[in-house]
């Protein structure tokens, strides 16, 4: 591909992603699909485009919508993984020993998520539960953030097999 088609695809799906994410604070839930369905076109640059492609659109996106994004929680959440782990994924899939790879990316995700509840919680003083609320809550959320991520998992082998089996080769013919 050439440089300024490359440089143009970077450009447009960071802004595309930017838009997205800014979408992500209308309500609770988007804050949390917003990240994921932004994360999709980071398959589309890695494989098309290459690794560097992707990661520079990561870095830009990330930026960016720091800095325009109201809702903090679900920049957040795009930053410390769901933005990067499209690009990542491959490189953690290569381990053959099935369970590693389960648990390293299990461990990765939660460490992610403690970090950016964190920073939620002291830097940007947004409290993770309202007065009143138990531990419980805590240990639900984590829960059921650690199932969706299983099903997101398996969503971006999925997409990404489509992509290089279906929409591939009309990428690379359109921007030829």
């Amino acid at each position: 591909m050439k440089n300024a088609t490359t440089i143009a695809v970077c450009s447009i799906v960071t802004a595309l992603s930017c838009v997205l994410l800014f979408f992500g604070g209308i309500t609770f839930v988007l804050a949390y699909a917003m990240p994921m369905l932004v994360s999709i076109t980071m398959i589309m640059l890695k494989t098309t485009f290459g690794t560097k492609s992707a990661w520079i659109t990561y870095i830009a996106t990330s930026l960016l919508s720091f800095m325009l994004v109201a809702d903090k929680e679900c920049v957040l959440m795009y930053i410390t993984f769901f933005g990067y782990y499209p690009i990542v994924k491959c490189g953690i899939d290569r381990i053959k020993a099935k369970p590693l790879r389960i648990i390293l990316k299990l461990l990765l995700f939660n460490a992610m998520l403690t970090a950016c509840q964190l920073i939620l919680v002291y830097v940007f003083g947004i409290p993770f539960l309202d007065e009143g609320e138990g531990k419980f809550l805590i240990v639900l959320f984590a829960v059921m953030m650690n199932f969706l991520f299983v099903i997101y998992d398996f969503m971006i082998e999925a997409v990404t097999r489509l992509y290089k089996l279906k929409i591939e080769k009309r990428i690379r013919r359109l921007f030829k």
